[in-house]
């Protein structure tokens, strides 16, 4: 009934692209993890920087229309003593524990299809041990299409770094400055009343033009604080520059990428760094100069980007797809719960693998 073919690395997503893009705009509810073109800027930076390939194993109808993309990495994965080998479903530069999702049309989820791909991929290759769905949302693709896989050996954890994703609701009749509490308005007043005295301005791009010329500017602030000190801020990783840029190269064409800038005097002292498709703005990448940390900028930033929404209508719903302490100030009237899936190999090997591993997170979640 279908045609299963494997394209390998940036070359092999180009060839891919123009069915993928036919297929994501099938979806009723879409993510930058359903574009192409966020993997195309994957598959770019681990060629430039000699990283593991990024893979897409695509499934084609009997009419040549795609179907279903699943794309991954073969990477080592750890549970306490016990390494295996995994098929990874695809993140970000990082492998970042934020969300993700199988791209597949919305009736192919609701069948047993992804257990039955999954049974194809043990018969073609011996030498992996476990899929690893991390970040896999309530309500997506993939949520669906796992519900339906009851023959596998699976086990589910909770995923990302705090178990939900938060948004911000921004639509026209939202008014999100008007949720957030009487303290918090107090703050955000102190704040700017703390640079009164200065000259505060923002900027914003959406071209490449507009894109390239206010990247080194976030890459000074976003390396001025802590992250830089880390070590991970992205000037201090050359695959994540990378990746930045072939974001902008990708997403610039239909306005779907975004740099905010805010400035005290002339100097920047705020950025963020953000992924705009269908109506959600994803903050990837957010970072303040810590010598005006007193000022609040980061929090300035994004109430500037709020405000601007209302006056651009570019997006309904702001997240970092992740749950930070910070982002509660906000206070983010969605949630949704993120788990993380790992479908082991559908043998008797994989069984028992399955059960070693739920015995290590079993022991692991006592010892928290």
């Amino acid at each position: 009934m279908f045609n299963i073919r494997r394209f390998i690395g940036a070359a092999g997503l180009r060839a891919l692209a123009p069915a993928w893009r036919s297929l994501t705009a099938k979806l009723t509810s879409k993510r930058h993890f359903h574009h192409v073109e966020w993997y195309l800027a994957l598959a770019e930076t681990f060629e430039q920087h000699n990283l593991i390939s990024l893979q897409c194993l695509a499934v084609f109808a009997e009419s040549n229309t795609l179907i279903a993309v699943f794309p991954f990495r073969f990477m080592p994965v750890q549970f306490g003593a016990i390494q295996v080998k995994s098929i990874r479903l695809a993140s970000d530069h990082i492998e970042a524990e934020t969300a993700r999702d199988l791209i597949l049309t919305p009736d192919l989820a609701e069948t047993d299809f992804f257990q039955g791909l999954v049974r194809y991929m043990a018969e073609q290759d011996q030498t992996w041990d476990v899929i690893e769905l991390r970040g896999i949302l309530e309500g997506s693709l993939a949520n669906s299409a796992l519900k339906l896989c009851r023959q596998l050996p699976i086990l589910r954890t909770v995923g990302g770094a705090w178990g939900r994703i938060e948004f911000i609701s921004c639509a026209d009749h939202d008014q999100p400055l008007n949720r957030i509490s009487k303290g918090f308005k107090q703050n955000l007043r102190t704040a700017h009343n703390k640079l009164k005295s200065k000259l505060v301005t923002f900027e914003a791009g959406s071209t490449e033009l507009a894109l390239l010329k206010l990247l080194p500017d976030f890459l000074k602030v976003e390396s001025s604080g802590w992250k830089g000190e880390l070590g991970t801020s992205t000037l201090k990783i050359p695959a994540a520059g990378t990746f930045l840029r072939q974001l902008i190269s990708n997403f610039s064409p239909n306005k779907g990428c975004e740099i905010h800038l805010m400035r005290v005097d002339g100097e920047p002292v705020a950025t963020l760094f953000g992924i705009v498709t269908d109506k959600i703005w994803y903050i990837f990448r957010i970072g303040y100069d810590e010598l005006h940390h007193r000022a609040s900028p980061g929090h300035l930033i994004i109430e500037n980007l709020l405000k601007r929404r209302s006056a651009y209508n570019s997006f309904d719903l702001l997240t970092p797809y992740n749950a930070p302490p910070w982002f509660g100030a906000w206070k983010p009237d969605k949630t949704l719960q993120i788990f993380n899936a790992y479908v082991f190999r559908p043998s008797p090997r994989g069984a028992e693998l399955a059960n070693r591993v739920a015995s290590v997170i079993q022991a692991q979640s006592g010892q928290h």
